[in-house]
């Protein structure tokens, strides 16, 4: 019989270090990735070693993670959100209408509204038996139309107290900015991982007969997932109005494409039960700076368009690749 040879404890160290090392960049690699593209940026060009160039990107990026924070919680549940963007639309529509009488009010008008788009969403996918895309698909072509009613064009009030309020900067930081990311990138946290509800997000994108039958009520949970998809895309279109200064019936439009970029860069899969947040706001800081780069490079918005429609193309692609060779290894 063969004898083993022990291995040195220095060496089990080294190993058991690497080990750890090598399960954090998998867990990580988005944000490897995002500091990659800061340093070759930076190398490039000096436009990338100014602290107002990621003061822009940081401010960019609050948008695209509330979004991408509300469609990460329905991937999750194995289920999709078309009318993230369209929600966000409405929430600048309204805001811009409604500000006139108070900037509080206005606000909570908006909310209420967005937990009856997320009621109406969850009913048709549980109650009506509605595929997620369809349904989702039939409520952003709803929200379109009715934002058009209520702002025809660009335009209406938004207070310059409110601008103030969530662009402020200390210098060239962009403190509000940054307190958003560091509260949503908080609350995706907890609400995923460290509640009841997130476990039970989780249960229903992972198995959802198993988790009918261990007395999880899907119905419920997934009705209560698209409301908080339909508030984190209201919150989001609320910032979008501060930033642009107006209403906008189409300022949405864009982050739906980014809200999906995001939730599988950042490694939540299209088959549900599978990824978190943590990952969306890395991969949401990555397409602000890609944003910044482009607009930099002087490529126009159309091919920006194209050039994000490929990057979604190739994450997806790999995302449903890796799930399929999960399932063939078990």
């Amino acid at each position: 019989m063969a004898e083993t040879t022990p291995i040195p404890r220095a060496q089990r160290k080294t190993i058991s270090w690497l080990q750890k090392l090598w399960m954090a960049l998998q867990t990580h690699y988005v944000y490897v990735i995002l500091v990659l593209i800061w340093i070759i940026s930076a190398i490039a060009s000096p436009y990338f070693r100014m602290v107002p160039t990621y003061s822009n990107i940081l401010t960019s990026a609050v948008p695209i993670a509330l979004i991408g924070l509300a469609q990460t919680v329905v991937v999750i549940s194995r289920g999709f959100d078309l009318s993230v963007g369209a929600v966000a639309s409405m929430a600048t529509a309204v805001a811009s209408v409604a500000m006139v009488k108070g900037i509080i009010p206005s606000i909570i008008l908006v909310l209420i509204i967005a937990v009856a788009i997320g009621a109406i969403n969850g009913l048709g996918v549980t109650k009506l038996g509605i595929n997620p895309f369809i349904m989702t698909l039939c409520m952003m072509f709803f929200l379109s139309g009715l934002n058009l009613l209520i702002r025809p064009s660009p335009g209406g009030y938004i207070p310059d107290n409110y601008k103030e309020v969530l662009l402020f900067q200390v210098g060239d930081f962009p403190l509000t900015a940054f307190l958003i990311l560091v509260c949503t990138a908080i609350v995706g946290s907890i609400l995923l991982q460290r509640r009841r509800l997130g476990r039970e997000i989780y249960a229903v994108g992972g198995a959802p007969e198993r988790a009918r039958m261990s007395g999880i009520n899907v119905d419920q949970t997934l009705i209560k997932t698209y409301i908080i998809s339909a508030i984190a895309s209201a919150l989001g279109g609320l910032f979008i109005a501060a930033r642009i200064g107006s209403g906008n019936a189409e300022a949405g439009a864009p982050y739906l494409f980014d809200s999906f970029t995001t939730v599988f860069m950042g490694g939540t899969l299209v088959t549900g039960g599978v990824g978190g947040y943590g990952g969306t706001l890395g991969a949401a800081l990555i397409i602000s700076s890609l944003g910044r780069i482009l607009q930099f490079l002087g490529i126009n918005i159309w091919n920006q368009f194209i050039a994000k429609g490929a990057l979604l193309a190739s994450v997806a692609g790999l995302q449903i690749y890796f799930a399929r060779k999960g399932r063939q290894v078990e």
